[in-house]
Formats: C-alpha cells, structure tokens, sequence
C-alpha cells in the first residue's frame, strides 16, 4: 500500500510530464516517485553515462573498471 508522500510525488511527477511532449524531455533527475523513475529508465532507455567509442569498448575488453575507463582522454568527443 503507498503512503500519501508517495501519491503526491507521483502526482508531481505527473504535472512535470503533463507539460512536456514526453517523460523523455524531463531529466530523469527531477522525479520524485520511484515508479516514474523505473518508467522513464523502460521508456526512454535509462542513464547510458559512458561513452561508445573503440577506445572504450577495448577498456572493457582489457578488464580495466568503470573509472579508468572514464579516465581515457585520447580521443576527441564527436
């Protein structure tokens, strides 16, 4: 059973998108409930934080870990 704090985080959830085209235009970052995050995250593909490039992919392969594979700085961003 949701609490009242959750009902009214969903229905500011709601008036935030009831303004926009899509849940994708709004950052995930300004929701509130839990259930609208996960929707945004199925609908709009999730937070893809790292970048897609050889460089990277190669890292990944080579079994270097998520920050040192931020930490790569030799290629330009297209």
């Amino acid at each position: 059973m949701k609490t009242f704090r959750e009902h009214l985080d969903i229905l500011f959830d709601e008036n935030l998108i009831a303004g926009q085209d899509s849940i994708c235009d709004i950052s995930i970052n300004t929701l509130r409930s839990p259930t609208m995050k996960k929707m945004h995250k199925d609908k709009c593909g999730g937070n893809k934080k790292e970048k897609e490039t050889a460089m990277h992919r190669a890292a990944k392969k080579a079994g270097m870990g998520r920050s040192g594979r931020d930490a790569l700085y030799n290629e330009r961003d297209k």
